[in-house]
């Protein structure tokens, strides 16, 4: 197997994060009628679910894909399928929320993964791995040198601190959902400049869990 830098994987990653937001959008047009952003990001509109899967979705691929279809189809469906229950596991756990519901699917876990997405996984991983992977792994030939180095170094330092900010924020909005006072003056000023009205606004598809979830 080829090498694989630390930028092939951010470059993905960061791919993964916009395509996904793209992708739903689409989606959401289509079935019901209105674009939806489903930014998981305080800054931007990035997917972090996509962006982590599309890498997975890559090292499977360099893996894998010579082997039959149906071999990549059920590992592909296994890789998305734990991505997308490591994602809903944490916020469960971590947050008592959640970002999407599958619980009217037909034998779910959770509601965060289902039998029907189990299918989708694996359609998207055999897609990926017979038309896409060759154009991506041409892209990035393309995507080295210095300037490419020095952009994705950039990006690296803004997405952390994205990152951190998202998460103090999400932590404190639980936090806030269950009653607790602002402790310093961090959480003094995300309540300030993030309130729970911002949130429900950037995360409009999240909701705290109910007793009976």
């Amino acid at each position: 197997m080829q090498n694989i830098s630390y930028f092939d994987f951010f470059w993905l990653f960061m791919f993964g994060n916009l395509a996904g937001v793209l992708v739903e959008g689409v989606w959401c047009k289509i079935r019901y009628g209105k674009w939806e952003t489903h930014s998981v990001t305080i800054l931007g509109a990035f997917n972090l679910v996509y962006g982590i899967g599309l890498p997975v979705f890559y090292l499977g691929s360099l893996l894998i894909s010579q082997y039959h279809w149906f071999f990549v189809f059920v590992i592909m469906a296994l890789l998305g399928s734990l991505v997308e229950y490591l994602c809903g596991l944490l916020l469960r756990i971590g947050l008592k929320m959640r970002a999407w519901d599958y619980r009217k699917h037909f034998w779910n876990i959770q509601g965060i993964i289902s039998l029907k997405m189990f299918f989708i996984w694996g359609i998207l991983g055999v897609i990926f791995s017979q038309s896409l992977l060759d154009p991506i792994q041409n892209m990035l030939s393309y995507m080295t040198g210095w300037w490419w180095n020095l952009a994705g170094i950039m990006l690296t330092v803004y997405m952390i601190g994205n990152l951190l900010l998202t998460l103090v924020c999400v932590i404190r909005w639980s936090n806030r959902h269950q009653g607790k006072a602002a402790a310093n003056r961090l959480t003094q000023w995300i309540d300030q400049h993030y309130p729970d009205a911002k949130m429900e606004k950037k995360f409009f598809y999240w909701h705290f869990l109910d007793e009976d979830e």
